[in-house]
């Protein structure tokens, strides 16, 4: 078993994702039996306004697909220059990436070779327009769509 601790300061955005983590297990079992927030080593504590916060962690975050499918949401979201999109396979395939906007029109199309396991996408902001795209990840039989602010 191990651990893990961090300490941050400072203002943030509403909703900003202040880092992300990403596990791979090595022995099956439930992630809300062996990931918990504890005060063990660093005071498990959160403030704002100079009152305290609950803490908690959502083990329901992402869009899983039974078929070992997941696509997630890009981060940072909304982003000015650059996104990552964080995505999973069940065996390594071929997977497109399309950005559209709200009309459907294709903004860009992005092909990589995907591993089994996690994968990452990084976007460049370049000349996509500034409001509410869409990303689509296609692969074999399997899409999903999720969508996106550009600032």
């Amino acid at each position: 078993a191990g651990m893990i601790t961090t300490s941050w300061d400072g203002k943030a955005a509403n909703n900003e994702v202040l880092f992300t983590m990403v596990l791979r297990a090595t022995t099956d079992a439930a992630l809300s039996n062996v990931l918990s927030i504890n005060s063990r080593v660093t005071a498990a504590e959160a403030y704002s306004n100079d009152e305290t916060m609950d803490l908690a962690i959502d083990f329901g975050a992402g869009v899983v697909v039974s078929t070992g499918f997941e696509l997630g949401q890009n981060t940072p979201n909304p982003f000015r220059t650059q996104t990552t999109i964080m995505y999973t396979l069940p065996e390594a395939a071929n997977v497109t990436f399309t950005v559209s906007d709200a009309t459907g029109r294709t903004l860009e199309v992005r092909r990589t070779s995907g591993v089994q396991g996690q994968n990452t996408l990084t976007l460049q902001r370049n000349d996509l327009p500034a409001g509410v795209l869409f990303y689509t990840m296609t692969t074999g039989d399997f899409t999903a769509t999720k969508s996106m602010v550009v600032e």
